[in-house]
């Protein structure tokens, strides 16, 4: 699949809102009828696991068909409590509903949660799971906002201002090389940018994806609704000039 908005803003598949998922989602380890069962929970920190899950229905069934979202049949996101150390990935599912990731590294001490991103006959949803890599925590300090970052030499900027609790929002991001916005976006995952929004908190997870804009503009644009005040981080992943760039902003959202 090579564009986004088909599960974007326009032609949603039942379950999407503006933007994304149209609730917040990842809260429970099941919902909407189905389970999300790892394998293994426990992790030594630093050393690689070759991890695996199943999607398990209420009569105890593995789920083995799952359809394409954003060019993947499962996102996997992975990030510790305190909202660091942040992973996407794409875990390979087998004919026997069996999904596996190669090498899965927990690098720090603390508690993870994995978010399982799918579409099953048609509704799209997110189970979470909490994963545990043994060891004190030392637990990061975050702004109260931050929307200026920095990646492999570019500066990204969210530029939108104040957000509403319930209020549809435009995100909108510009990248920049030396000062100037960038001449080339590249695609990554189809579209031109991709979103994660978790909240403070409970790490309530809202899946957003941007809207139909220049690769030349040097800006990603987003549409999202966040349900409720409080702080969020966003995980913005992007290819300006081809180089793949993960970058946290942390907003607040008021009622």
């Amino acid at each position: 699949m090579e564009n986004h908005s088909e599960h974007g803003r326009h032609g949603s598949p039942e379950g999407y809102g503006p933007g994304g998922h149209a609730t917040l989602g990842g809260l429970s380890v099941d919902a909407n009828g189905l389970r999300f069962v790892p394998a293994e929970t426990r992790f030594t920190p630093s050393d690689s696991l070759d991890w695996s899950f199943q999607i398990v229905s209420q009569n105890g069934d593995v789920v083995t068909d799952f359809e394409e979202a954003h060019g993947q049949r499962g996102h996997l996101i992975v990030v510790r409590r305190d909202l660091t150390r942040f992973q996407h990935l794409h875990p390979t599912l087998g004919n026997d509903g069996t999904w596996r990731v190669e090498a899965l590294t927990l690098p720090d001490p603390g508690v993870y949660r994995a978010f399982i991103d799918i579409v099953v006959d048609g509704h799209p949803m997110t189970l979470g799971v909490d994963l545990f890599a043994s060891g004190e925590m030392a637990v990061a300090p975050r702004p109260n906002t931050a929307r200026h970052a920095t990646a492999a030499g570019y500066d990204i900027e969210l530029q939108t201002g104040g957000i509403l609790a319930g209020e549809a929002s435009e995100l909108v991001f510009e990248i920049r090389d030396d000062g100037e916005p960038v001449s080339r976006l590249d695609p990554y995952l189809g579209a031109l940018g991709h979103l994660v929004a978790l909240r403070e908190g409970d790490l309530a997870y809202l899946h957003v994806h941007p809207e139909e804009t220049s690769p030349d503009s040097g800006q990603v644009e987003f549409g999202a609704r966040f349900p409720t005040a409080g702080r969020y981080r966003l995980f913005l992943q992007s290819k300006p000039d081809g180089t793949l760039i993960t970058t946290q902003h942390d907003i607040r959202v008021e009622q």
